[in-house]
């Protein structure tokens, strides 16, 4: 369930009511609240009557405790019952969605947006059982990030933000007998909570990032640092013109990112790019090859035989000693690259130069 821009949404358990605004400035929270949370407003484990989640410009760089000070009092609110974030995304792309029990408000981005998750539990958890919660969202945000396969500046995996925050606020019948001791994975509760957050976080990325699931394999090379125009400069640092070659430098240049690029969107070409970057990623730097897959041994062919098979795919048999033309020379950036990518650009390189080419 879903709310707009200045509308709200309340929901009553037993004698306590629970109200969410949302704003062009903020996404605002009332109640009475038992919190335990890592914003860094008053955070901590602490008592709440309000938690706001404040947008903020992109390259903000003032005192952020002075621009919450600020907003408090504009807003008539008391500082000690205040718990704060911040975040660069837009109120208009954050999540908003109940389940029973719980609701999730969720922003995302990635680069300098962070990602704030807010559950508020119409519950009497433990302290202990709140902490349970606060684990189990963060492992589901990471596994949302982890199925978008986001990444870092340094082509990594990224499993957060450095401002990330997590929110647990429970709210509801205190009464003796009531109080929920545990909140794990293992639980119902803990299962409802990693569903609804990894469903969120994964929407609220799309939303602002426009991070789709089946995002194209050249776009997935960029992540990590592999563009089009770096292939092309590769393919031609050994391009050696055929007699009677009559087409231009330039010419050849944009017919060559062309080829890379219609190729690319075979989803066999795709397939088997993800494949090697996936074995680069999860096997490779990881170290179950062992030290053989670290040294790039002669006994692992496997690197080789994605390349082949690129390569012949695109381009015939004669891409095939095209491949080997530039595996054992390795120019521009197939010197950079690791075992298995480097022979999976230099089967793509191949391929597309001979199909191009003729």
């Amino acid at each position: 369930m879903l709310i707009g821009a200045r509308e709200g949404l309340e929901r009553k358990v037993g004698d306590t009511c629970m109200k969410i605004e949302r704003e062009e400035e903020c996404i605002a929270v009332y109640g009475d609240f038992n919190v335990l949370c890592s914003a860094f407003y008053n955070g901590g484990f602490v008592r709440a009557s309000a938690i706001i989640n404040l947008n903020v410009e992109g390259d903000f760089q003032g005192c952020a405790f002075e621009r919450f000070d600020t907003f408090v009092k504009e807003r008539g609110l008391r500082e000690e019952e205040v718990v704060g974030m911040m975040t660069a995304v837009p109120m208009e792309n954050a999540v908003i969605r109940m389940r029973e029990d719980i609701t999730a408000i969720v922003t995302a981005g990635i680069s300098t947006s962070t990602i704030n998750l807010i559950l508020l539990i119409a519950k009497n958890l433990s302290p202990s059982a709140m902490a349970n919660t606060l684990i189990v969202a963060t492992e589901a945000k990471t596994a949302a990030l982890f199925e978008l396969d986001v990444r870092d500046a340094h082509g990594e995996l990224l499993t957060g933000d450095a401002t990330d925050s997590v929110i647990v606020a429970c709210y509801g019948d205190e009464g003796e007998g009531n109080e929920v001791l545990f909140a794990g994975k293992a639980t119902e509760l803990g299962r409802e909570v990693y569903d609804l957050i990894k469903d969120c976080v994964v929407e609220a990325l799309l939303r602002h990032n426009k991070l789709r699931m089946d995002r194209s394999i050249l776009k997935r090379l960029e992540e990590r640092g592999i563009y089009v125009n770096a292939m092309v400069s590769t393919a031609l640092e050994l391009y050696i013109p055929a007699e009677g070659e009559k087409r231009s430098m330039a010419k050849l240049k944009k017919d060559l990112e062309e080829t890379i690029r219609r190729e690319c969107s075979d989803v066999n070409v795709a397939l088997l790019l993800a494949a090697a970057f996936r074995v680069e990623e999860e096997e490779i730097r990881r170290g179950r090859a062992g030290h053989a897959g670290e040294e790039d041994a002669a006994c692992i062919v496997a690197d080789e035989l994605i390349g082949i098979d690129i390569a012949e795919y695109i381009g015939g048999k004669k891409a095939l000693f095209n491949f080997f033309y530039y595996d054992t020379r390795k120019p521009g950036i197939l010197g950079e690259l690791g075992v298995f990518l480097d022979d999976a650009i230099g089967g793509l390189i191949a391929g597309c130069m001979s199909k191009m080419l003729g």
